[in-house]
């Protein structure tokens, strides 16, 4: 277990460093279980994505980090050495925390008590490489109204389907698919009011231009509107591949974090050295998200801030 933070100053606030996890790290999946954020990322700096375990980072503040281990490829009964550990991201179910994730282009499950672990891989991939027609990778998690929880996933084409009441199985009956505007990968969704939000990655991650795209729609079938830009590179700033990304909502409040990856700020950065940031996301009074201007910086959110005075 490792302990860390970045120096920080002011009230809640973009006054972070600008790597606040200080590693290479990529593909966000930020969650609040509690009073506590835990972020599951892709362990980064490596040739080819080839990282082979998967690490959890809990904090009170998106500032101060704790890094744990929480699940190894060797102990993945279906992986035999082939693509690296990527992408995962965390389900809540029943007392039970279930992992997907990807390995070997492929997307498996894990469970385990909490959000920390252990994690204990299924024997199969839970989808299979062939299963549909895209590369299934970058899973990400939508919990609707009723409490029905969605997985969505794709590279090439985006793909969004019912999860069992105990999220262990995948509907197959409600599988959809589409290709948004110029998508490539990350497919994600998230709610607010009577409005969903579908969001994206475009162009590749080693593309100084990749950037993420938004639409919103009255309900999961749509109409979605024409797509619009949510982040992308500021080339003055050197920020530069703002993409693959996760939206957050405190429980209980209208406040919104994004958090993203984009080359590293520290001279190396590149498609397989990236850093992951946290900025606040809004919306305006027609509900459109409102773009996100990367900043040199990340944002921070104490615990303390989720009690009302």
């Amino acid at each position: 277990m490792e302990e860390f933070a970045s120096a920080h100053q002011g009230s809640k606030g973009t006054g972070l460093a600008s790597n606040p996890l200080h590693r290479y790290c990529a593909d966000p999946d930020l969650v609040m279980i509690g009073d506590r954020w835990y972020l599951y990322c892709t362990e980064d700096g490596l040739p080819d994505w080839s990282s082979h375990a998967f690490y959890v980072y809990e904090s009170r503040d998106l500032c101060h980090w704790t890094r744990r281990k929480i699940l190894d490829l060797e102990q993945v009964p279906w992986w035999h050495g082939g693509q690296g550990a990527w992408a995962p991201c965390l389900l809540v179910r029943q007392g039970r925390c279930i992992l997907y994730f990807v390995a070997d282009g492929q997307i498996g499950q894990a469970v385990a008590p909490g959000p920390t672990g252990p994690f204990r891989a299924a024997r199969e991939p839970f989808i299979a490489r062939g299963d549909y027609d895209c590369l299934p990778i970058d899973p990400s998690i939508f919990v609707d109204d009723g409490d029905v929880p969605y997985l969505l996933w794709g590279n090439g084409r985006a793909y969004m389907a019912r999860l069992s009441a105990d999220g262990l199985r995948l509907e197959n009956d409600s599988v959809r698919s589409a290709v948004p505007d110029n998508f490539r990968e990350a497919i994600t969704v998230c709610r607010r009011g009577d409005i969903y939000y579908a969001s994206w990655s475009e162009n590749d991650t080693r593309d100084p231009n990749y950037r993420i795209r938004w639409s919103s729609a009255p309900s999961l079938d749509g109409p979605w509107i024409a797509p619009q830009v949510l982040i992308k590179a500021d080339h003055a700033k050197g920020i530069l591949a703002t993409g693959h990304h996760c939206i957050t909502c405190v429980p209980g409040r209208d406040d919104w974090i994004v958090a993203y990856h984009r080359f590293a700020r520290d001279g190396q950065g590149d498609g397989c050295h990236r850093e992951i940031v946290f900025a606040p996301l809004d919306f305006a009074d027609d509900g459109a998200m409102v773009q996100v201007r990367p900043q040199v910086g990340s944002y921070w959110y104490p615990a303390q801030d989720l009690v009302t005075p």
